[in-house]
């Protein structure tokens, strides 16, 4: 299987923004922008012989910024598609002050043969 860690923010290299697995560190500073990314689900699709095949693995991306980030939204689902993962859903969070970050939620899905 892919592994996640290295994977996703290979991808993403070309935006040149920081790409963070499963949130960011406590007490780190914040840069105006910057992406998290987690795995939300991984379920067997293909088995043979009682052993997985093919795994549909589906991934979180939150893009975090202080300003607007639609430009960063099309990159990153360009990106993804090109590198064969498919965009199945996205949606704005609410914005809060105490945050002071607008969040963008995108998930990809893709299929990881073993």
């Amino acid at each position: 299987m892919i592994d996640l860690m290295n994977h996703i923010p290979t991808i993403l290299e070309p935006l040149g923004l920081p790409v963070i697995f499963n949130g960011f560190p406590t007490g780190s500073p914040k840069p105006n922008q910057f992406i998290t990314f987690l795995e939300i689900s991984a379920k067997p699709v293909f088995e043979a012989g009682g052993i997985e095949v093919e795994t549909e693995r589906l991934i979180q991306m939150n893009v975090w910024s202080n300003s607007n980030f639609h430009q960063i939204v099309e990159s990153i689902k360009q990106l993804m598609g090109n590198a064969g993962f498919e965009r199945t859903l996205e949606y704005d969070e609410p914005y809060t002050a105490s945050e002071t970050y607008y969040n963008r939620v995108l998930q990809f899905a893709f299929f990881d043969e073993k």
